[in-house]
């Protein structure tokens, strides 16, 4: 299976925020990621999430200001 993995940054102050938005906006579109993980960096929170389908993958890079990795 490939999956399509998206990268999105986030301040550290703003990733219990981000992930309750993130929450939402996946239940609201009905999208069920195939993975999730994160990295604090440099003063930031590095969040990838994997998708099986590419169209959800680019829906949710767009909405939260992410892109695609290729």
């Amino acid at each position: 299976m490939t999956l399509h993995t998206t990268e999105i940054r986030v301040a550290n102050t703003a990733f219990s925020g981000e992930m309750t938005r993130m929450r939402t906006w996946l239940d609201s579109q009905r999208f069920e990621p195939a993975g999730f993980r994160y990295d604090h960096v440099d003063g930031a929170v590095v969040i990838r999430v994997d998708f099986s389908v590419e169209t959800e993958a680019d829906a949710f890079a767009q909405e939260f200001g992410g892109q695609l990795l290729r």
